[in-house]
């Protein structure tokens, strides 16, 4: 039996205990998520803000992504998210939830989601920083 899934990419902010609560299932003794926030600073350098853009096609993949994932043994739910535009720092970026029967089994899966999304999904990010300079990554 494959897990439910539920993923998407807005611009709209992320409610991330809604969506960790989504994952719930009477089912699964474990939650385990995984919340991406915008943090002041990389590298050594001050950050003020993220603007993220997406290509067209990064819901499917997203999908896809989460659809590796779905037929793990003990993995009943998994919920992936993640955000597109302006966001100021400790605005969440991404959300990813398993509930699975175990611990390990939720744990494994959300790390395993959020190696792929970083690997694979057509997300850039421009870094907005505090000297009034810009950086891009994930070009």
């Amino acid at each position: 039996m494959s897990a439910e899934i539920a993923t998407g990419i807005t611009d709209d902010p992320l409610d991330s205990g809604s969506l960790i609560d989504s994952a719930r299932r009477d089912t699964c003794g474990a939650v385990a998520s995984f919340i991406g926030a915008v943090r002041n600073h990389d590298g050594g350098e001050g950050v003020d803000s993220i603007e993220y853009s997406a290509h067209p096609s990064a819901s499917q993949i997203l999908r896809e992504i989460v659809g590796e994932f779905a037929d793990r043994p003990g993995v009943h739910c998994i919920v992936a998210w993640h955000r597109v535009g302006h966001l100021g720092i400790g605005e969440d970026a991404m959300v990813v939830a398993v509930a699975a029967e175990h611990r390990a089994q939720a744990f494994r899966a959300v790390e395993g989601i959020v190696e792929e999304v970083k690997a694979k999904l057509p997300v850039w990010k421009k870094q907005e920083l505090t000297d009034g300079s810009h950086n891009w990554s994930g070009l």
